[in-house]
């Protein structure tokens, strides 16, 4: 007994492992294969049950032809059959209704990932163009800023030379007022 529980064991954790290995697509492809045998089976399930429902309503109506005879007792043995094998059948047919249902929310929820996969490769393109964009406009921010650090050190040394070339204009003027007045007062000088 423990031989065949350790194999069923070995078996499951190899099915597991190949089950893990499957790609998505294939997953999806296998599940659209159990649909369709799962409607298959449900297909069968429903007309068995419909010719049980019909053999139930023909013995309940030769029951009750026969209710006189010794045999209705067989017929209502045959009737308690038939509806303990319509009971199996119509849980069978709701465990396939699960399972398709089932089916239909794993197929649901591969094209949801699907559709957020292909929005997340969206996205993540969209932070790749806005990242180098990003980057494009700091080195143009950093040239701008060499620029305006060199044309404010022009102005200023400008200024400077402004400034400079101003007292040497005043320099000379007050220069050239020094050698007027010398040039007068030599003159007044001379004229006595």
């Amino acid at each position: 007994m423990s031989k065949t529980i350790n194999a069923y064991r070995v078996k499951k954790i190899e099915s597991i492992g190949r089950m893990t290995q499957m790609t998505q697509e294939e997953i999806i492809s296998n599940t659209k294969t159990v649909v369709q045998g799962l409607e298959a089976l449900k297909n069968e399930h429903n007309s068995i049950l419909g010719g049980l429902t019909a053999a139930t309503l023909e013995l309940t109506v030769t029951a009750v032809e026969r209710a006189q005879l010794v045999t209705a007792a067989a017929q209502n043995a045959d009737a308690s059959v038939i509806n303990e094998k319509q009971g199996l059948v119509q849980k069978s047919l709701d465990m396939i209704e699960l399972g398709l249902g089932e089916a239909q929310v794993m197929m649901a929820l591969a094209s949801h990932l699907q559709i957020v996969e292909a929005e997340k490769q969206k996205l993540r393109t969209q932070v790749r163009r806005l990242c180098q964009e990003n980057a494009w406009l700091r080195d143009e921010l950093a040239n701008t800023q060499q620029k305006l650090q060199a044309s404010e050190q022009a102005v200023a040394q400008l200024e400077e030379e402004k400034k400079h070339l101003e007292f040497m204009a005043s320099v000379r003027q007050y220069d050239q007022d020094l050698t007027g007045e010398e040039s007068s007062s030599e003159m007044k000088q001379d004229k006595p």
